[in-house]
């Protein structure tokens, strides 16, 4: 019996990754809300209108798609991270695994550049929720982290924790898009290390 997926099946993944990638490229360069569907049809060489809708039932369903795909890619390279740690993390270790695979796929393909410049907008939308997307996702390196993350905050009240938390990923992701679009000119370690120490101030407890 044959196992290879049939010349159908072939062709959906293969429209599956294009609208994927053209909805990337584009949201990243225009924003969200200036991209429409027919746009993302074009880019994607999508001449059927309603191969949009079939594979992911809407424009957001195609953005949670987009998310999962590089989210899967980027949490192997956090559980490599992982397994570096001798014992339990420091604050410093939990924000490079946090951190680090998203500058290095940055560095090394432009559709990790891409993906940069599109979180920053989905983390604009009023319903982005990023525990949420871990359990969605079952993005496991990235709930680990956050375990222990959680962990090494637990002096602090559970509301002031997840905001803290919340307030540094956004503006981990932010300092992220302005060394994509050359703003800094620096290594992943560094900008690693830049996001480190504005995270650690965060997270300090008010006076």
């Amino acid at each position: 019996m044959n196992d290879q997926p049939d010349g159908k099946a072939k062709r959906a993944d293969a429209t599956r990754a294009a609208l994927i990638e053209a909805a990337e490229r584009l949201i990243a360069e225009k924003g969200l809300a200036a991209v429409s569907t027919r746009e993302i049809l074009q880019e994607a060489n999508q001449r059927n209108q309603s191969a949009l809708q079939y594979h992911f039932g809407s424009k957001d369903g195609l953005m949670r798609a987009t998310i999962s795909q590089r989210t899967q890619q980027i949490d192997a390279r956090r559980l490599e991270l992982m397994e570096e740690w001798s014992g339990k993390p420091t604050i410093e270790e939990v924000i490079e695994v946090l951190v680090l695979p998203l500058a290095e796929l940055a560095q090394s393909e432009e559709g990790g550049r891409y993906y940069i410049l599109f979180l920053c907008q989905a983390i604009t939308q009023p319903d982005w929720d990023l525990r949420r997307a871990i359990k969605d996702f079952e993005i496991i390196g990235l709930g680990r982290t956050y375990e222990y993350y959680d962990e090494l905050l637990s002096h602090l009240p559970d509301q002031e924790r997840t905001i803290r938390q919340d307030i540094a990923y956004d503006v981990g992701i932010l300092t992220l898009k302005r060394w994509c679009t050359g703003e800094l000119d620096v290594s992943p370690k560094q900008i690693t290390r830049l996001v480190t120490h504005a995270t650690k101030a965060i997270l300090e407890p008010l006076r």
